[in-house]
């Protein structure tokens, strides 16, 4: 039989080898292609945040699956105080109604939500459409196809929802990311596309409709879906989060939410978002989860209304 002491000895090593000790280097998940909303944001994030929780960061980009893919790294990273996502509204409070997934809105840390806007309805200013009525009538003539960021984000369940609810003919096509949905745009693979104030500035599209309860300032001339003729109010917002592997220590959740409100108030950040036109709503770690599983839920009724869940 050994000593006692050796045994101790072998599960203090055991247990080093096991621990994960937060490094000078974090990486940051976006699970979505570049170029597309969450990943613009996310980019401007980075530096500031890596700044202000004095490390270096490195932005990983890890699509597939309607940001899933990306998502479940960061899941099943348990304990891992190196890693965090920069996650999307249906990664956390969509998928998981969706689909057979390894974690749900229970499976994360919570540090912080960053950012919420309005979705647009949207088309390419090459387009002739101008209104929704003539975007409901060109449907009636040749069915058209509106795109997302992939099966089940919030670009699909608004215009699902509105197709659903209105005359509407349009078919939807998912790809993996903003940015590859605007290259379609742009070849016309497809006519319709739903997303934030970003995506409509930075790739110069046409906006038909808001998905709020309220025009938006500087957007006068645009009305809300609830304004379109038989058509019922919907109120849909892109919002975006930080969340952390379970299993880290409080003292690493704590600094990650330290440095996430920092950089939400930083003369930086609030200079990126006022050229991108991005609503910094941020809330800390207990209402943000709050808000998550309150969301989750919700979205699973419109998922349900929508012909999208059983």
């Amino acid at each position: 039989m050994k000593p006692i002491r050796h045994s101790l000895a072998l599960m203090v090593l055991i247990g080093a080898s096991h621990a994960v000790q937060a490094q000078e280097t974090l990486e940051i998940v976006v699970p979505f292609a570049a170029g597309g909303a969450t990943d613009i944001v996310a980019r401007s994030f980075e530096p500031i945040f890596s700044e202000k929780l004095g490390v270096t960061s490195v932005v990983r980009n890890l699509a597939g699956a309607s940001a899933t893919v990306g998502t479940s790294e960061v899941a099943k990273s348990e304990g891992n105080p190196n890693i965090i996502g920069y996650e999307p509204a249906g990664a956390l409070s969509i998928q998981p109604s969706l689909k057979d997934l390894s974690y749900g809105p229970e499976s994360f840390t919570y540090i912080c939500r960053t950012t919420s806007n309005p979705m647009f309805l949207m088309v390419s200013k090459s387009s002739d459409i101008e209104n929704f009525d003539q975007l409901v009538a060109a449907s009636q003539e040749e069915p058209l196809f509106y795109g997302s960021s992939g099966p089940g984000t919030l670009p699909q369940l608004a215009v699902a929802a509105l197709v659903s609810e209105s005359d509407l003919d349009a078919a939807h096509i998912p790809y993996s990311g903003s940015g590859p949905a605007m290259n379609a745009l742009a070849g016309n693979e497809i006519q319709i596309f739903a997303d934030t104030e970003t995506v409509l500035t930075n790739y110069d599209l046409r906006p038909l409709a808001v998905f709020a309860e309220q025009r938006l300032e500087g957007y006068d001339d645009v009305p809300t879906i609830g304004e379109l003729e038989g058509v019922p109010d919907m109120d849909f917002s892109v919002w975006q989060g930080v969340v952390a592997p379970k299993g880290i220590s409080q003292e690493r959740a704590d600094q990650f939410t330290q440095a996430c409100k920092a950089t939400m108030e930083s003369d930086e950040f609030k200079s990126f978002a006022e050229r991108a036109n991005v609503n910094i709503a941020y809330l800390g770690p207990d209402d943000f989860e709050s808000f998550v599983k309150e969301r989750f839920e919700a979205n699973k009724q419109v998922l349900r209304d929508a012909g999208l869940l059983d």
